[in-house]
């Protein structure tokens, strides 16, 4: 879901790289890696976050919460409010 966002922010110019050149410069320069849990887990968890209309927002967050509330970096002020281990 973070890729799919991430290649709409590009999209519409708000960000300058495609989603695959961020998801190579993050593996490359921070270890990041791409979450392996089923679909259907994290929409479970995801239509609980009833915080927000975005579904991009809503299972970001959720998938998170199903990594044993893993940390999660975003820019979005409304997710950091509503996510604890949310950081910028």
């Amino acid at each position: 879901m973070v890729l799919l966002e991430l290649e709409y922010l590009y999209e519409i110019q708000r960000i300058s790289l495609h989603a695959q050149e961020v998801q190579l410069k993050l593996q490359s320069e921070l270890g990041v890696r791409t979450c392996t849990l089923d679909f259907a887990s994290v929409v479970g968890i995801g239509i609980h976050e009833n915080w927000t209309r975005d579904p991009f927002d809503r299972l970001i967050v959720a998938n998170a919460k199903a990594n044993g509330f893993s940390p999660l970096i975003s820019a979005d002020r409304k997710i950091r409010d509503h996510y604890p281990r949310a950081v910028w």
